[in-house]
């Protein structure tokens, strides 16, 4: 008896940690959005026609450098394009959209920031930072470029965000 209980206890703790690590690892997924790409490396190409440019390639260069994503930077319009603009006075920041998606699955993807705004060199690369990590199907989250859109110190690594992207893309995501 106390064999059987031992046995369903442990079993029980296996199913919620499961049900914990499925749950962590879309903690912070914006909606169901992603690229259906996965693996130990996840190519993705990006255009970077950013007139703040060296702002917007650190921000794709953190991630590139930090996550299992390969970004190959190209001059032409390809799956992320990163640009900025000044689009007036409209309460946003930085904006990212999908702009085309088969499914569950980002097809091509925007990132922009809003030059109306004044914003630091380190402010323009946070901003940048978030709107390129929602074009990989990460929302919000409490730390990192994710949390605010800002670097509260350049030099500070944002691992939540990287290993958000990790459990993102580790798996095949081709069933859902």
């Amino acid at each position: 008896m106390k064999k059987r209980f031992v046995t369903g206890l442990a079993l029980i703790c296996l199913l919620a940690a499961n049900v914990f690590m499925a749950r962590e690892a879309l903690a912070h997924q914006w909606g169901r959005w992603h690229w259906n790409k996965s693996g130990s490396s996840v190519p993705l190409s990006m255009y970077n026609s950013a007139t703040y440019r060296t702002e917007a390639a650190n921000a794709i260069s953190d991630w590139n450098v930090n996550t299992i994503l390969t970004i190959s930077n190209v001059n032409y319009h390809t799956e992320v394009s990163v640009f900025d603009g000044n689009y007036g006075n409209t309460g946003w920041g930085g904006l990212a959209s999908l702009e085309s998606v088969s499914g569950n699955h980002i097809l091509h993807a925007h990132s922009r920031l809003n030059t109306y705004y004044s914003y630091s060199s380190a402010d323009k690369r946070g901003v940048q930072c978030q709107e390129v990590g929602h074009t990989f199907g990460l929302d919000h989250s409490n730390d990192g470029c994710m949390g605010k859109g800002y670097y509260n110190n350049l030099n500070t690594t944002v691992q939540h965000n990287w290993n958000d992207v990790y459990n993102m893309y580790r798996y095949a995501h081709t069933s859902h």
